[in-house]
């Protein structure tokens, strides 16, 4: 059996406060629903591990030792006393073992976004700039079941996944995944802003002004190499800023 001293070395202790800085950022945003929603990254060198956050935490209180890690099978390895929320395994553990490219899986109820997931038959129109990159990138889940209390509905949503990079569940919410967590903290936020303009842009019942199809196959997608080193730039900053702004986010 795995022990948290065998794996958590160096680059894990790094991996962790950057989850931890990643919850940290989303809480400013106010991605957070109550104390729900999760954040997951797989282990570096252990595939079969996850970092998660903690049941019952407000992400804005989420410390890099808070942070659980887990096997894909919902082993706790870590000592710290914290549990996982029962959603949180069965929609993450699965994507990270079916998905290799989902080193960081993202799921929130973030407010425009999700009014996207609760019409019938939404889907994001990709009519502004730093939305470009979701042309051809989103999956859309329209078979909802309810709350994921097994590893099945994971499995479910994973297949849906497929070689997408953004889950828009119907009646719950989004879902992003990413290489790094860095690149999927900046999917989230390009998400988020791309379905507020959408929707801002439809309040006064103007017609939406489309981007011309060429230029959205000419966009770079996000598994760019430019945007995977944004993401690197991104996560460096921001852990630069809550250094000095929250520097127990690191303990």
């Amino acid at each position: 059996m795995d022990n948290i001293a065998a794996v958590d070395n160096e680059l894990v202790r790094q991996t962790r406060i950057e989850l931890a800085a990643t919850c940290r950022w989303a809480a400013r945003l106010g991605f957070q629903s109550g104390v729900c929603n999760h954040f997951s990254v797989a282990v570096p060198g252990r595939p079969d591990l996850m970092l998660i956050n903690p049941e019952g935490y407000f992400w804005s209180e989420v410390t890099a030792s808070s942070l659980v890690l887990a096997t894909h099978d919902g082993t706790i390895l870590s000592t710290n006393g914290n549990t996982v929320e029962l959603t949180a395994f069965c929609i993450h553990a699965p994507i990270h073992r079916l998905l290799p490219q989902a080193t960081a899986v993202l799921h929130t109820h973030m407010h425009h976004a999700t009014a996207i997931c609760a019409r019938k038959g939404g889907t994001v129109a990709p009519v502004y700039l730093s939305g470009m990159s979701f042309y051809n990138a989103i999956a859309y889940d329209r078979g909802f079941t309810g709350a994921a209390v097994t590893p099945a509905e994971g499995e479910r949503l994973a297949g849906v996944i497929g070689k997408a990079t953004v889950l828009m569940m119907d009646n719950h919410g989004p879902l992003v995944i990413g290489a790094t967590l860095g690149q999927a903290l900046l999917r989230l936020i390009y998400l988020e802003d791309t379905c507020k303009i959408q929707l801002l842009a439809e309040a006064g019942g103007a017609e939406l002004q489309p981007i011309a199809e060429r230029l959205l196959k000419r966009a770079p997608d996000q598994d760019n190499p430019m945007f995977t080193a944004y993401g690197r730039t991104f996560m460096n900053a921001l852990i630069r800023r809550l250094s000095c702004e929250e520097p127990d986010f690191k303990e």
